[in-house]
């Protein structure tokens, strides 16, 4: 902190436990950063093997406020090592998650929060760049490219061995077919983790603030759109079922529209497959609506 001239060298910081991950079967903690003089607080992150925020950082700069303020994270000293682990240092987002917020604010304040939420990823989504991203780096492959690539290793994937091989081959085959002949757009910024851990509303301010750029990727805005209209699915609680869900998908798709675009349907298929993978390596119950909507998509995409 002193090298990147974050603090004095005569500060003093506390490390606060923020929350516990698992990073290559280790158990790790994120911190915040406070710092006894001057009280000012950063968020120090453990960085993962797939972390992709670096290659956002420079893009998210553009939201800084009059005030040196922005309402996304950014680092401050990228890349360092500590006690063995890769860490980074962020601003720090002032507020609770959606997690925690149940029971302290009306349904009014609720549904004014999802539609700052989605005025946010608006924002993002005015963020573009030259190429696509994929692993925190930009490549010059099409989006169509990066995604077969993608789809193909995930469906080798041995939590799929309990469906038919033909069924799976087919339906890769297919999605193969519709990306070849869909269109997309401008590489855009997309988050891809939208859900209530992520989402930081500071009481005092009213402000929405999104964290968290750990899977963020410039790609094809659609496929930002689908991780979202997911979300449905994974029983993040009553409060964003009732009021958040619904204001960041007014006025656009559907999940069931989204059924009927083959586009669409090849997002689905691989984003689904993608969380039937997640549940199954960390031994987690993948949630019920989850798993029959990949089989759904099977079906319809194996059909030819």
């Amino acid at each position: 902190m002193i090298k990147n001239e974050l603090i004095h060298s005569s500060e003093q910081i506390v490390l606060i436990p923020h929350h516990q991950v698992t990073v290559r079967g280790e158990l790790s903690y994120h911190y915040i950063i406070t710092c006894l003089t001057n009280n000012q607080k950063y968020f120090l992150k453990v960085q993962k093997d797939n972390d992709h925020a670096t290659h956002c950082n420079y893009y998210l700069r553009r939201f800084l406020a009059q005030d040196g303020q922005c309402a996304y994270p950014l680092i401050l000293a990228p890349g360092f090592d500590y006690c063995g682990k890769r860490y980074h240092i962020y601003t720090y987002a002032e507020g609770e998650t959606l997690e925690g917020l149940p029971g302290k604010i009306s349904a009014d304040e609720w549904h004014n929060i999802g539609r700052k939420l989605r005025n946010r990823i608006d924002e993002l989504s005015t963020v573009h760049a030259q190429q696509y991203s994929d692993r925190n780096q930009f490549v010059p492959d099409s989006h169509s490219a990066i995604l077969k690539r993608k789809i193909m290793l995930k469906l080798n994937h041995s939590v799929f061995s309990e469906y038919s091989p033909g069924m799976i081959e087919a339906a890769g085959d297919k999605c193969m077919l519709i990306l070849d002949s869909s269109s997309f757009s401008r590489p855009t910024l997309l988050h891809m983790d939208i859900k209530p851990a992520n989402i930081i509303y500071n009481l005092q301010t009213k402000t929405v603030s999104v964290i968290d750029f750990e899977l963020a990727r410039f790609g094809d805005i659609d496929y930002g759109q689908v991780q979202i209209l997911l979300t449905e699915l994974k029983e993040y609680g009553e409060a964003y079922d009732q009021y958040i869900f619904p204001e960041l998908t007014k006025g656009y798709l559907t999940l069931g529209d989204a059924l009927h675009i083959p586009k669409f349907q090849c997002y689905l298929f691989y984003q689904t497959a993608c969380n039937l993978i997640y549940y199954d390596e960390r031994k987690l119950p993948c949630p019920k609506k989850m798993e029959a909507l990949f089989y759904k998509l099977l079906q319809t995409l194996s059909k030819g």
